[in-house]
């Protein structure tokens, strides 16, 4: 690259490049309880499931976008997004989600979403980054936040869920700056993604009180940077039988 052109960004299609993302970008910037295995990364890419854009220098992945396309929802989940420690800022980021944006609405997606760290219920760390600029990041590319008690599932029967989660959405397509998204698309995701992560749907408190938020007409939108606003989205704080996956 050059400081004249930027980061050049390319898909990340081959095994070994992905395996360079998790162990360059991905496994220094995630809690494990975040972070899918290397091989999982892998077949996922393989199936056609997972869809990664990068940075490259030497072979080695410096910066990496992925995403996970639900396709019954026709919803497109922003799985990771992170910069190698060390090259973080000089806009490598915006940069890289916008051509990743631009590359999965090919897809006709329905709705584009990411999971962010609810800033008021999660500390910043240097490992692990802000979630205040996090938000305002994802808000400087249309993100709003989507009004559900969100939580990231489990991995697996037993698994640790992540509480206190905000589910934001991108438009979907270029000058969309509707108040509200559809809900059915969103249930049929939030459905499917509680479903294969935990290995069953939960009939568990926090899982009907985020499937309910979802269950009407629309969900609203709420502007990241309007504190009133963020206030009125509810938030999932586990309590302690909802922080693992039910087993039984």
């Amino acid at each position: 690259m050059t400081p004249s052109s930027g980061p050049v960004v390319v898909p990340l299609g081959t095994p070994a490049l992905v395996r360079s993302l998790h162990r360059e970008v991905l496994a220094p910037s995630f809690p494990p309880a975040e972070l899918v295995d290397a091989e999982r990364l892998v077949a996922g890419h393989a199936s056609g499931r997972l869809r990664s854009l990068g940075v490259v220098e030497e072979s080695r992945v410096v910066a990496g976008v992925v995403g996970e396309w639900f396709a019954d929802a026709r919803v497109l989940l922003v799985l990771y997004l992170a910069i190698a420690p060390g090259r973080r800022g000089g806009g490598v980021g915006g940069r890289l989600l916008a051509a990743a944006l631009d590359d999965w609405r090919a897809l006709d997606p329905l709705a584009v979403v990411a999971e962010v760290e609810h800033p008021d219920h999660h500390a910043a760390s240097d490992a692990y980054g802000d979630p205040v600029a996090r938000l305002r990041f994802y808000a400087r590319l249309g993100a709003r936040v989507l009004t559900l008690p969100y939580f990231q599932p489990g991995d697996g029967p037993g698994g640790e869920r992540v509480p206190a989660l905000l589910l934001v959405s991108f438009p979907a397509r270029p000058g969309d700056d509707a108040d509200d998204v559809p809900a059915t698309p969103l249930r049929v995701f939030l459905e499917t993604n509680l479903c294969e992560s935990e290995g069953t749907l939960a009939d568990d408190a926090a899982t009907r009180r985020l499937l309910d938020a979802a269950g009407g007409a629309r969900v609203r939108l709420v502007d990241p940077a309007d504190p009133v606003a963020l206030a009125t989205v509810p938030v999932a704080l586990l309590a302690p039988a909802e922080a693992r996956v039910p087993t039984a």
